[in-house]
This record gives C-alpha cells, sequence and structure tokens, in this order.
C-alpha cells in the first residue's frame, strides 16, 4: 500500500477534472487504485506515469478494466523488445477480442482476488469453458491475416485447417478447443511473424496457454519460478533427449546478461518462450499429465528427466 505523502505527490502532477464524465481519469479513485496496483509491480516511476497517463484517455464504456490490467500486467516483459506504445496499443486490442464475454469484475473485487482467481473469473466462463473470442474486430483483421499466411507457409493443409477453425470458427468449435495444442501449433509458425504482429499473437496464445493451465489447476509459479527476458543460450545436446522447461531443466544453460530495467513482480509471458523448449506431444491430456506428474514429484526427486520413446507415452527417469 502506498503512504498518504506518495498518493498526495501523484494528484498533485494528475488532474482528474481535466478528463470528461466518460474518461476513465475523471475517476479520482478508480485512477488511485490503478497506480498503487501498478506500483506494487514494480515498474519503475517512468513507465507507471506513461500507462496512467494513457489509461486515463480510455472510455469506461468501452473498457474492463480488470481484463485490461490482467493483459496489461504480463506483457510488460516484452519491453526488452518492444516499445512501451506498442505494447499498450496490442494489450488493448486483445482486451477487445475478449471484452464482449469477459466477466466486469469490479477493481476492487479483482485487486484482492489471487492470480488463479483472477484468470478463471475473466477467461473461463461459469461452466468452466473458455469464453467466446471475437476475432472480428477492425484492428485485429490485419493480424489475422498475417496469421494465415505464417501458418500456409509452416504447416501442411490438415493442420492448417485445424488451426485456423479456432480463428474463424471458434463459437462453432468452441467444445473441442484446445489452448495447450493451439500453442504447440502456433510455435510452428511464430518464427514467419514479426513486429507488432508477433507481439499480438505472443500475447494472445501466451495468455491462453496460461488460461488453459490454470483452467487444469497447475500453478505457472511451480512451473515457472522466475521471469526469463531474454533467450537462453543453451548448450548442445543430444537430438534425442528433450529439452523441458526452466523449472525442470537438468542440461546447463548459459543465459544472456540483457535484462530490462523493470523488476515485475508477477509472472510475464514472454517467460514462456524465453524458456526451454516444450515437450513433445500430440494430446493436451500427456502435456497435463507430464506437468502434474512432474509436480506431483518435485518434492521426492531433485532433478526430474524425461526420456522421449517413439511412443507418444512419457517415461520417467529418476536414475
Amino acid at each position: 500500500m502506498m503512504t498518504y505523502k506518495e498518493i498526495n505527490e501523484f494528484l498533485a502532477s494528475f488532474k482528474s477534472d481535466s478528463y470528461n464524465r466518460k474518461q476513465i481519469g475523471n475517476n479520482k479513485q478508480l485512477i488511485i487504485s490503478v497506480y498503487e496496483y501498478l506500483n506494487k509491480l514494480g515498474l519503475s516511476k517512468e513507465t507507471t506515469e506513461i500507462i496512467i497517463s494513457n489509461i486515463a484517455y480510455l472510455n469506461k464504456d468501452n473498457i474492463n478494466i480488470s481484463l485490461y490490467l490482467e493483459l496489461l500486467s504480463k506483457t510488460l516483459g516484452f519491453l526488452k523488445t518492444y516499445e512501451l506504445k506498442d505494447i499498450i496499443n496490442i494489450v488493448r486490442e486483445i482486451h477487445d477480442i475478449y471484452n464482449k464475454s469477459s466477466a466486469n469484475v469490479p477493481l476492487e473485487e479483482y485487486l484482492h482476488d489471487t492470480q488463479d482467481t483472477r484468470i478463471r473469473k475473466l477467461f473461463l466462463n461459469r461452466n468452466n469453458k473458455y469464453i467466446l473470442k471475437n476475432f472480428n474486430t477492425s484492428s485485429s483483421i490485419n493480424y489475422v491475416c498475417d496469421l494465415k499466411l505464417a501458418a500456409a507457409i509452416s504447416l501442411s493443409k490438415k493442420d492448417y485447417n485445424e488451426f485456423i477453425t479456432y480463428i474463424d470458427e471458434y463459437e462453432k468449435f468452441q467444445d473441442s478447443y484446445s489452448p495447450l495444442i493451439n500453442f504447440k501449433t502456433y510455435n510452428k509458425i511464430r518464427e514467419h511473424l514479426k513486429d507488432n504482429t508477433l507481439l499480438f499473437w505472443d500475447t494472445l496464445f501466451g495468455n491462453e496457454y496460461v488460461v488453459a493451465l490454470t483452467k487444469n489447476n497447475i500453478e505457472l509459479k511451480e512451473i515457472y519460478k522466475a521471469n526469463i527476458y531474454s533467450q537462453y543460450s543453451c548448450k548442445e545436446v543430444e537430438r534425442e533427449q528433450s529439452i523441458q522447461l526452466d523449472l525442470f531443466s537438468y542440461q546447463e544453460t548459459e543465459e544472456k546478461v540483457d535484462l530490462i530495467s523493470e523488476d515485475i513482480k508477477v509472472f510475464q509471458l514472454c517467460t514462456i518462450y524465453n524458456s526451454t523448449n516444450l515437450p513433445e506431444f500430440n494430446k493436451e491430456k500427456d502435456l497435463l499429465f507430464y506437468y502434474k506428474g512432474l509436480l506431483n514429484k518435485k518434492d521426492a526427486i531433485t532433478l526430474p528427466k524425461l526420456k522421449t520413446q517413439k511412443s507418444n507415452a512419457f517415461l520417467y527417469d529418476m536414475n
């Protein structure tokens, strides 16, 4: 909690009466709550003030502030690669894709919820299913076109059709939707995306991946122990050996000393892409089995190792 002195210093430079009644900036208490939240994330004063100035101009009627902050708080790790203004714009565009179906959680309720509860309330419906997403917004059309082109280059016709189905006809195929399988497919094509298109889809698919883990009661903090803002430079490993996520990786790695100046306190989506590769899997249940097996056994063994076989089954080597 910020001190009264810190709040008063902030309010001295922030004039709520300069915003109209429809803008978030007109609500002094709301702005203070947002400022306190951003301060707790560990952001620099400069970054916090830029974000506040952008949020203040947003229309209250068009913004689910809890959804917006949830997406923003997980994307700031991309500051290593992208400018803050681009991240802010992408977050707004991703927000619009979710907004129609996401629960309108009051900010004070959001701030007091756990991370797991926040994700469930915002991205899962009352039946514990993934909420609908609207990719027909005016700002997302170009991103969808770029994604389809990259997918056409990278995927077979069958894989392309299955992947794009969840963009073009998500509502029709909602019951068979698997964010984890989609994320695996996305990793095959993301090298063909660049600039803000890459940021847009990294944010969307990364968030869906996080929601899927939460939905299946797999805690992020148990898999990712720390944020990784730049890619690992890994020493060569045997081709047949599965490379695991950072927490469970037992081969030696060398991280490039190249971090952003922010010390962000919450999980960042960039960590997923900068960690070592995901284990091979063809079905969602296999990956979930892998994660849960590791988490259940992590107290009993020091460094679990995963061996691959030609079959889809996972075998744990405890030696």
